[in-house]
Parts: structure tokens; C-alpha cells; sequence
């Protein structure tokens, strides 16, 4: 089983990488642990993805801009589950979804 850290961790970098900004508080809140926990999270996170750290009113932490932006926003569950789906689309329904997981995905369907 994985441990709490990591899937916390895994879920800081979904959101990120689906282009949100985020602050210490709110993931706080979210996760119910402390400041420490989270700007631990966030330095072990920043050595994955490129963050940009904004301080004061409005701030917070987000990505980067730049290609591979939402690369890697599909968890693997998710993509499973794309791919099944174009085995009964139409073939322009197919070349879409495909383009999704190109796009969003860390995997890419065969062709």
C-alpha cells in the first residue's frame, strides 16, 4: 500500500500539472496536515515538474508554462480506460481520444 505522503503528493501534482495554482492554506485544508508537511511536499515536487513560486496576495504555487505542460494529468486508471473506449468509437472519435492521451497522458495508444 502506498503511503499517504505519496498519494498526497501524486494528487499536489494533478492538480498542477491541470494548470492550478495552489497555495499552502488550501492544500492545508485539503489534506488536513500541517505547513511543514505541504512546503515538504512542494520542495520534493519541485525537483519532478518546474514550480514557480509567487509570494503575497495572490500568490501561491504553479507551473511553469511550456511544452509538457499537462503532460502526465491522466492517472493510469484513467488512460486504461480511454484506451478501452476507442475499441468501439468511430475512427474520428478514435483519432481524438488518442490525441487526448498524447496530449494529457504519459502513454500513448498504438496506432
Amino acid at each position: 500500500m502506498l503511503d499517504n505522503a505519496f498519494q498526497r503528493r501524486k494528487e499536489i501534482e494533478r492538480m498542477l500539472l491541470a494548470g492550478r495554482k495552489l497555495t499552502i492554506p488550501e492544500m492545508m485544508k485539503k489534506f488536513g496536515v500541517g505547513r511543514d508537511a505541504i512546503r515538504r511536499d512542494f520542495d520534493i515536487i519541485s525537483g519532478e515538474l518546474p514550480l514557480v513560486v509567487k509570494q503575497g496576495y495572490g500568490g501561491g504555487y504553479f507551473l511553469m508554462d511550456g511544452p509538457g505542460k499537462h503532460q502526465n494529468i491522466l492517472s493510469q486508471e484513467q488512460l486504461e480506460c480511454l484506451e478501452e473506449i476507442t475499441l468501439i468509437c468511430s475512427e474520428r472519435q478514435k483519432e481524438i481520444i488518442q490525441s487526448m492521451i498524447r496530449e494529457l497522458g504519459p502513454y500513448a495508444v498504438n496506432d
